[in-house]
């Protein structure tokens, strides 16, 4: 459903950087689940929907992590915490838009249409299966921050072409401190790109806390030099990221300029499964943010509306499980390619 412009770009004007002004996170909900006053126009279903994906990641984050420990998967990228803001990100899209993900987004990709058996694949070894242009998915880039240049590139396309859709290029709070990440910023403002580069700002970028990485108060006012507008929301707020999301994607596409969403959010597990966060991250900050965990507080919210119960919740974590058990299947029964149908596939 549509939010109405007006309410929304009153709501977010606090949350908008400027050369006066460092913005506040926009939040809908507080740390109980609680509206805070506006509330974008989602039906009762979507609201459900939007909580059973950030259900289904929560599981799916769990079981990736099992898989690699038993050596059934290559390496997992650990989301946990950051459910909101994938799932708010993802219900803002439309059909016929394109997401350029890091190795992080599992939930948005599911969402925009990814089979869970070819990210499985994938990170058995395999090559990428799956058809970008069929799901507007494109392919999980490990080269830190690129994706950002895919994403704009991609929005300038269709602005040339006059296509009414939008490029997505997701990206962790340690691109932004990449060149490519800001050369991407540039030709975003330069063009008029139809894009949207989204900053899951999660505080560490491997074992580079956020406060090392860059002396700039937000990410999100790293737009300004370029001519790009930047907006803060709180990344474990599901509906806050979605009406954050949603404003800056209909802007684009409607060709009033490219955004740049920093979503305000904490990494509580490892960087990846190759990674130990226990050499680096304080314990204390992880429990801080444990407490701040986006499930607890969309669920809160739900039951205050009568929309969710305990066997609401059980239902959601069998289906979640059944379906991710019935990829795993179907992925480990995948045949691991020869170099020729590897090369042919990188041709």
């Amino acid at each position: 459903m549509a939010v109405s412009a007006g309410g929304i770009e009153q709501a977010l004007a606090a949350s908008i950087p400027s050369l006066a002004r460092t913005p506040e996170p926009f939040r809908v909900l507080d740390a109980e689940g609680r509206c805070e006053g506006y509330q974008p126009d989602l039906t009762d279903d979507e609201l459900r929907s939007m909580y059973r994906w950030m259900v289904f990641g929560r599981q799916l984050d769990e079981r990736g992590l099992q898989l690699q420990r038993q050596g059934r998967l290559g390496v997992w990228g650990p989301m946990i915490g950051q459910e909101a803001a994938q799932a708010g990100l993802g219900q803002a899209m439309r059909p016929g838009d394109w997401i350029f993900p890091s190795y992080r987004e599992a939930i948005a990709l599911s969402m925009r249409g990814l089979e869970l058996t070819e990210l499985f694949a994938y990170y058995r070894g395999l090559y990428w299966p799956a058809d970008p242009f069929a799901t507007g998915v494109f392919p999980v880039q490990i080269v830190i921050g690129d994706q950002a240049l895919h994403a704009v590139g991609a929005g300038i396309g269709f602005a040339l072409q006059q296509q009414r859709h939008v490029a997505i290029g997701v990206v962790g709070d340690g691109a932004t401190s990449q060149g490519d990440f800001l050369e991407a910023l540039n030709f975003a403002g330069v063009f008029n790109s139809q894009a949207v580069l989204f900053v899951q700002n999660n505080h560490w970028a491997i074992s580079v806390p956020r406060t090392r990485q860059t002396a700039s108060e937000t990410l999100a006012q790293k737009g300004l030099a370029q001519g790009v507008t930047g907006v803060l929301v709180d990344g474990n707020d599901a509906l806050a990221v979605y009406a954050a999301s949603h404003w800056a994607i209909e802007r684009a596409r409607r060709g009033d300029g490219p955004a740049l969403v920093e979503a305000l959010t904490y990494r509580v597990g490892a960087h990846t499964t190759a990674d130990d966060p226990r050499r680096y991250q304080p314990p204390e900050e992880i429990d801080e943010w444990r407490r701040r965990d986006p499930l607890p507080r969309m669920r809160r919210y739900l039951e205050e509306r009568q929309l969710w119960d305990e066997d609401a919740q059980r239902e959601a974590v069998r289906e979640a499980l059944a379906r991710i058990d019935h990829a795993v299947e179907e992925a480990e029964a995948m045949p691991v390619p020869t170099l020729r149908e590897y090369v042919e596939v990188a041709t």
